[in-house]
Parts: C-alpha cells; sequence; structure tokens
C-alpha cells in the first residue's frame, strides 16, 4: 500500500517520504511529503488510494502561529458521499484539543516529530497531527475548539456561549 500511495504522490510532484500512520477506521493514510503532511483517502478494503485530500504546509504552519494560536486546522466537507474531515497541526504546548462545534469531540491525533524545530532554522514547531472525520454530515463551520496545555490550563479558545 505504501508504494502505491507513494507512487501517486510523486507523480504530483511531491517528494513522498513515508506514510506516517494509517487509520484503517476512517479509511485514510497520512503521508509526510517535503512540504508537510497530505491526508490520502484509501479504499475500504484498504487496497487502493481513491483521492489526495489537500495537505497542510510545515511552513505555512510556521508563519501562521500568531494568526492561528496553537492550533491550525482546515476542513474538507463532502471528500467524497457521506465523508468530512477537520484535520491540522498543532504547536508543542497543546496537549489536548477538543472541538466545541461537533459536540465536543476530542480529535484523533499522533506525534509527528521533535526535530520540526530545526527545519529551515524556524523556532519550535508541530509536535502533533490531529484529524476529525465524520460520516453522518458536513462539519458544521466555523470550527470552535477549545486547547488545553499539559497542566490543563486552556491555551485557546473555549466554549463560549453564541
Amino acid at each position: 500500500m505504501e508504494d502505491i500511495i507513494c507512487s501517486k504522490v510523486s507523480a504530483k510532484h511531491m517528494e513522498c517520504k513515508q506514510i506516517r500512520l494509517i487509520d484503517m477506521n476512517s479509511n485514510l493514510a497520512f503521508v509526510e511529503t517535503e512540504f508537510g503532511i497530505l491526508p490520502v483517502l484509501i479504499s475500504k478494503d484498504h487496497t487502493e488510494m481513491v483521492k489526495m485530500i489537500p495537505g497542510l504546509d510545515f511552513q505555512e504552519f510556521r508563519e501562521e502561529k500568531e494568526e492561528n494560536g496553537p492550533i491550525t486546522s482546515r476542513v474538507g466537507n463532502d471528500i467524497q458521499k457521506d465523508f468530512s474531515i477537520l484535520y491540522g497541526f498543532a504547536r508543542d504546548k497543546a496537549k489536548t484539543i477538543i472541538i466545541n462545534s461537533q459536540d465536543n469531540i476530542q480529535p484523533n491525533k499522533f506525534f509527528i516529530r521533535d526535530d520540526l524545530a530545526g527545519m529551515n532554522g524556524g523556532p519550535g514547531t508541530a509536535p502533533l497531527w490531529f484529524w476529525y472525520v465524520t460520516s453522518k454530515d458536513k462539519i458544521k463551520l466555523p470550527v470552535k475548539s477549545t486547547v488545553y496545555d499539559s497542566n490543563g490550563h486552556i491555551i485557546y479558545g473555549g466554549n463560549e456561549e453564541e
């Protein structure tokens, strides 16, 4: 599967470094490219790649630190029938993320690596990649979230009343 995905990603002029994780429940593979993380939808039988979802770029993440706070995310509604996704990077201070606008869901997450701080001489960046997939409906916009640090203190957002 990794060879199939990497050859298709490479055909799009992106160096496929490795598959970071395959989520069999959501039928997603997360590919690390030279630019960032690229979510890839795979078939239900996990034998072929169905669609590449626009990725998130490491450089964009570094540059958006001030305006986005501890997380940077995107929503892909209607990627295919009954499949929408929220995905993004979380900075190292973010330990728990709650998506308030999706009934207080805690997204899946995995550690990327700790050497992003040294890439291109930039400051410390994202050790976490997170995602949430829904098959029931579209992800409600705007996405409202609360981010907690390792001590359980809110460092971003909150569950404000509308």
